[in-house]
């Protein structure tokens, strides 16, 4: 299992995860025409596109978690590297490879959670206490996803530490209310 091999391996699931990402962004811009075709036509909702919704919510919160582990895959590894642990080449490739992709992952999460948050804020009125922590959530993300572009923006400057531990903080608050949510 050397650095090599794990190496060879993530290139290999580097493009996977961009035709992934860009197949579920199509399926986003896709569930956003549906939604918005259905809402001009006023043919209202129908249960297999609120089966699909919800799919799309699921595939949102997926992709939103395996972004969120970034941040604790980065002490795993380092953990694993100051105990000299087994696996320790795989464990940095795989943070190597969410790194590269965290900021993909997370326009992906974003527009997923959009397609999704819309077909049941307007189609969707009997569930209020969903519908308003999904709405929460949906801002926090929003939020989160501003701070990490000025984190971005900003990488080079002095003020780096301040944006990403905004963007921690938020990734936190993020969290809390996606877990509120899903519990709702």
């Amino acid at each position: 299992m050397s650095k090599e091999h794990a190496q060879k391996t993530m290139k290999v699931i580097s493009p996977l995860i961009r035709i992934g990402g860009i197949v579920l962004l199509l399926v986003a811009a896709g569930m956003f025409a549906v939604t918005m075709y259905r809402f001009g036509t006023g043919a209202g909702g129908i249960r297999a596109l609120k089966g699909l919704n919800k799919n799309v919510g699921t595939l949102a919160e997926i992709i939103g978690i395996t972004t969120g582990v970034l941040w604790l895959l980065r002490h795993i590894w380092l953990q694993m590297k100051k105990r000299k642990i087994p696996f320790v080449e795989w464990a940095q490739q795989l943070y190597l490879l969410l790194r590269t992709h965290h900021i993909f992952l997370g326009i992906v999460t974003l527009c997923l959670g959009f397609a999704h948050g819309l077909y049941f804020f307007i189609f969707q009125t009997d569930e209020k206490l969903t519908m308003y922590t999904g709405i929460a959530t949906f801002l926090a993300l929003v939020v989160l996803a501003l701070l990490g572009w000025n984190h971005h923006a900003k990488k080079k400057t002095k003020k780096n530490l301040v944006t990403k531990k905004q963007h921690m903080i938020m990734a936190i608050i993020f969290g809390i209310l996606f877990l509120i949510h899903l519990n709702v």
